[in-house]
């Protein structure tokens, strides 16, 4: 079963960080065709279309602020251009929770990070964080050897057995 660490590392974040009442996990983005609102509601409407809609792992508010936030444990170059889409799409998006015209932010959430990162996410206006849990030491021990000889022949070993056994 895959584990769902960058959810982990999200929510952990954001109980971190905000009160429970200030931000909400998973948000979706972006315009709803005005025909869906027309014939059934923004809410209604927001719900048919919910699959076809970008998500951000996260947002956060305050009076004068709106935080959109994105988590990458592994990858921040993907977050980093993920932000720049989602804050496009936050512009055009009519139920985003508890906004209400405050500045919109650019939040990116890392556990560790290097000085082109942080140059990317200065130049293109982004705030980052460096958000580190012990386990995620060992995820990253996990990531690096799973390219490794022994690795591999354990997944297929495994792999094997599921098939035997008819799982998956």
């Amino acid at each position: 079963m895959r584990a769902e660490r960058e959810r982990r590392y999200i929510a952990e974040f954001m109980v971190e960080t905000f009160r429970p009442d200030q931000y909400m996990l998973n948000v979706p983005l972006g315009s709803i065709p005005d025909e869906l609102v027309e014939l059934h509601g923004i809410t209604e409407a927001a719900a048919i279309f919910r699959p076809s809609r970008r998500r951000i792992d996260a947002v956060a508010w305050t009076m004068h602020r709106y935080m959109l936030i994105e988590a990458k444990i592994r990858d921040p170059l993907e977050g980093l251009g993920r932000l720049n889409t989602y804050y496009t799409l936050a512009k055009r998006t009519l139920d985003l929770p508890e906004y209400h015209g405050q500045e919109l932010e650019k939040w990116l959430v890392v556990p560790y990070s290097l000085s082109w990162i942080i140059q990317a996410a200065h130049d293109d206006d982004i705030k980052l964080h460096i958000f580190w849990r012990d386990w995620i030491a060992d995820y990253v021990k996990e990531r690096q050897n799973y390219f490794t000889k022994e690795y591999r022949e354990a997944r297929d070993e495994k792999q094997k057995i599921r098939k035997a056994f008819g799982v998956e």
